[in-house]
């Protein structure tokens, strides 16, 4: 890994979420994994122990690594030793994602997410009789 310092004057940054990273500078290893088990219900009523996630396979399903469909080729020159960055405007980094300003030699960012919606149902109306 080639290094270099990195310069930064001025980074504006909101919010980061869970299992992100704001890194300045060289890094050898980044590795980011959030699991979400997202549940949005009409009546906020929950019991203890009620959603695990060993309850949901989403979450224990190994995913397969990413190939690139063609073998990409990349030729890189570092004419300077020092990265320099003016102003960097970030309003929000969402789970296991990277802001990274420097060299790295190894990434791997993983989020798993699990939606459940608990809505109440209207009781059927019933004709009344005459």
């Amino acid at each position: 890994m080639h290094r270099r310092t990195s310069h930064v004057k001025k980074l504006n940054s909101i919010s980061i979420d869970s299992s992100s990273v704001l890194q300045i500078g060289d890094s050898e290893e980044v590795n980011a994994r959030s699991n979400i088990l997202a549940v949005q219900r009409e009546k906020a009523i929950f019991y203890q122990h009620e959603f695990e996630f060993a309850d949901y396979a989403v979450f224990s399903v190994p995913l397969p690594a990413p190939c690139p469909a063609e073998p990409i080729c990349l030729d890189t020159f570092h004419d300077c030793p020092r990265i320099h960055v003016k102003k960097v405007d970030v309003p929000f980094t969402a789970a296991s994602s990277l802001i990274h300003i420097g060299s790295t030699d190894c990434l791997t960012l993983e989020t798993r997410v699990k939606t459940i919606r608990h809505l109440l149902r209207d009781e059927p109306k019933r004709e009344r009789r005459s």
